[in-house]
C-alpha cells in the first residue's frame, strides 16, 4: 500500500525537504493556501512505492477533484468559488507519479467533458516556461483541431475556437497579443494575427511553429525590454488568456510533469495563476521527484 500525505485543508500543507525549485514550489502552496483559507483547493500527495495497486484512495481523490471541476461549470459557481485548484504529487524516481495522474485524471477527463493537457520538463533542456508552453500548445491544438471537427459549440453557435479567437481580438490589445505569441508560439493560431510588434517584425511562419526553445529567447527578450514590469504583464496576459479559454470549456486540467527541473519563471507564473480568483474551472497539477531537486 502506498504511503501518502494528503492535506485538503489550507491550514496544513506538507512540502519536501529540497531547496531551490522545490522550495519555491512549496512557497507557492503555502501562499495559495493562505490566500484561500476558506477553500480546500490545495492537495499534496506523496508516493513511496512503484505500483498503482493499493492507491485506490489516491485515484478516488483525483477523480473527485475532476468531478468538482466539471460541477463548478455545470452549476455556474459564484466567482468567489472559482479558485484554481492545485494538486502536487511528489515521490522518488519511478514511484508512478505520472501514471497515477493519468489514471486518476487523464483517462477520465474527456468522459465528463473536461480537457486534459500536459507538458513535461526535460533535464537536458532547461528552458524557461518550456513545459508550460508545451501544455498550452497542446491545449490550443485541441481547441483549434478537435473542436473544429465537432463544428458548432455546445450552445449551437460558432465553433469554440472562433469564439475564443474573436474574444481575444476584441479584448486584448496588440502588445499583449504579440507578447503571448512570442512566449507561447504554439498558441499563435488561436490568438489570431496581429500586425504590430513590440520587438520588431517576425514572420508568420516563426510564430506558427511551436518550437520548445522559442519561449526561451522570447522570455529573455521580454526581460531585456522592461524587466519585472514586462514579466508581470506577461503573467497577467497569460492569466487573461486562460480565463477566456476556460470560460468556453467545461473544465481544464493542466498537468506539468518533472517540476524538479523547472525554472523560477514557470513557478512564479504557476503561483500567479493559482492565486487568480477569476479563472473558472481550472485545475493545475504538478509532479516532481523529491530526490532530484537541485541544491
Amino acid at each position: 500500500m502506498s504511503m501518502k500525505t494528503t492535506h485538503r485543508s489550507s491550514s496544513i500543507i506538507s512540502s519536501s525537504t529540497g531547496e531551490s525549485s522545490t522550495q519555491h514550489l512549496a512557497e507557492i502552496v503555502v501562499t495559495a493556501a493562505q490566500s484561500n483559507q476558506k477553500s480546500s483547493n490545495i492537495v499534496q500527495l506523496r508516493l513511496s512505492n512503484l505500483k498503482l495497486h493499493g492507491r485506490e484512495n489516491d485515484i478516488k481523490l483525483l477523480r473527485g477533484k475532476l468531478r468538482e471541476l466539471a460541477k463548478k461549470k455545470d452549476v455556474n459557481a459564484a466567482e468567489e468559488n472559482n479558485n484554481t485548484n492545485l494538486i502536487l504529487v511528489s515521490g522518488t524516481c519511478g514511484t508512478g507519479k505520472s501514471a497515477l495522474i493519468q489514471k486518476g485524471l487523464g483517462k477520465d477527463a474527456s468522459k465528463i467533458g473536461c480537457t486534459f493537457t500536459s507538458g513535461k520538463f526535460d533535464a537536458k533542456l532547461r528552458s524557461p516556461l518550456s513545459a508550460f508552453s508545451d501544455a498550452m500548445t497542446n491545449l490550443a491544438r485541441y481547441i483549434t483541431v478537435e473542436h473544429e471537427k465537432k463544428g458548432k459549440s455546445p450552445s449551437g453557435g460558432l465553433p469554440i475556437a472562433t469564439l475564443i479567437r474573436d474574444q481575444i481580438q476584441n479584448e486584448f490589445d496588440d502588445d499583449d497579443v504579440e507578447q503571448l505569441r512570442r512566449v507561447l508560439p504554439g498558441c499563435a493560431e488561436l490568438l489570431g494575427a496581429r500586425s504590430s510588434s513590440l520587438f520588431g517584425p517576425s514572420s508568420e511562419a516563426e510564430a506558427a511553429v511551436p518550437h520548445r526553445s522559442a519561449s526561451v529567447s522570447k522570455l529573455d527578450s521580454l526581460k531585456r525590454h522592461s524587466g519585472k514590469e514586462s514579466i508581470s504583464r506577461v503573467h497577467y496576459a497569460i492569466r487573461r488568456l486562460l480565463k477566456v479559454i476556460c470560460s468556453y470549456l467545461k473544465g481544464v486540467v493542466l498537468f506539468i510533469d518533472d517540476l524538479q527541473w523547472s525554472d523560477i519563471a514557470t513557478l512564479e507564473l504557476l503561483k500567479s495563476i493559482v492565486l487568480d480568483r477569476e479563472i473558472p474551472s481550472l485545475l493545475i497539477v504538478g509532479a516532481y521527484r523529491e530526490d532530484e531537486v537541485p541544491e
